[in-house]
């Protein structure tokens, strides 16, 4: 249930990466998807996360894990280790699961179907296992299933990776599990619709976008990051901007709560949220906050 969650937050962060290379002679600071933001009197920082990770990203960055050590408060979109997980499994058979003999196919038309049909035999897995899921739920399962064949794990995310070593540090939710619930199994059935096709679809090139996405993570290339989001992306644009640029102000708000008192926070989001003219990072810079991409030593 917990990749469930963890899955939300990145179903858009598909990019495709490159990485990038010195013009000049002189070796250039690496760099990575961490900002540092400074008020008069304080520091956040800014990490944008990808949500399901792998061994080779590790271990991170010093800079990332000093600048987590001086912080006293941790801040991400839910603390998955905190979440009611019966509750959420109630919510799930009576948002996402059809009841009775009802199915799917009774509500998507047979051009989603067949897509969905094709999806299932790309990834070996049975259509029929599929039948009872609402289109949303079915959503999910379908940006997920590629990224577990490729061996990718919620519990090598970057945010998870902070959570266990939040120890005694205040832990914030910026948003919460039912939010992300809600608002997902929220998309009317129009648009639960084309979310499926798109998530089926995407499938193909869904693995070879998972296979650069870490580099592009890496490279710290965040023009990049949202052209690529913008540019790749066949997710209809309205749950694009449902998922990402409506959600970026309240996390921007909250971290301004802390640039604004005493205690320094960390914040790890869904890379997706901290870039292009509406991210967070844009966002806290229009209002007048300093803020700088962190340079790496190695």
């Amino acid at each position: 249930m917990r990749k469930l969650f963890c899955t939300l937050a990145c179903l858009a962060v598909l990019p495709y990466a490159a990485a990038q290379t010195a013009a000049a002679p002189a070796p250039v600071a690496k760099k990575a998807m961490f900002w540092k933001v400074s008020s008069a009197d304080n520091t956040a920082w800014l990490l944008g996360s990808i949500h399901i990770g792998s061994k080779d990203m590790y271990p991170l960055p010093k800079e990332m894990e000093d600048a987590f050590e001086s912080s006293a408060a941790l801040l991400v979109e839910i603390d998955i280790g905190h979440v009611d997980m019966q509750k959420m499994q109630a919510m799930i058979m009576d948002k996402g699961m059809y009841k009775g003999d009802d199915v799917i196919w009774n509500h998507v038309s047979p051009e989603t179907r067949k897509s969905v049909e094709q999806f299932c035999a790309k990834f070996g897995v049975p259509v029929e296992g599929f039948a009872k899921m609402k289109p949303w739920m079915l959503s999910i399962v379908a940006a997920l299933l590629p990224m577990s064949k490729m061996g990718m794990d919620p519990s090598l995310g970057i945010d998870k990776h902070f959570l266990d070593k939040a120890g005694d540090k205040r832990v914030v939710e910026i948003e919460s599990a039912d939010w992300q619930f809600n608002l997902v199994s929220g998309f009317s059935d129009e648009m639960q619709e084309k979310f499926l096709v798109s998530a089926t679809e995407d499938a193909a090139a869904m693995q070879e976008r998972l296979k650069t996405i870490q580099a592009l993570w890496s490279s710290g290339d965040s023009e990049k990051m949202d052209t690529m989001l913008h540019e790749t992306s066949h997710a209809p644009s309205q749950i694009s901007k449902m998922m990402l640029e409506d959600r970026n102000p309240h996390m921007a708000d909250v971290a301004e709560q802390f640039l604004k008192g005493k205690d320094r926070a960390f914040m790890v989001v869904g890379a997706a949220h901290m870039v292009g003219k509406d991210g967070v990072v844009s966002i806290l810079q229009k209002r007048g906050y300093k803020v700088e991409q962190v340079a790496l030593k190695k």
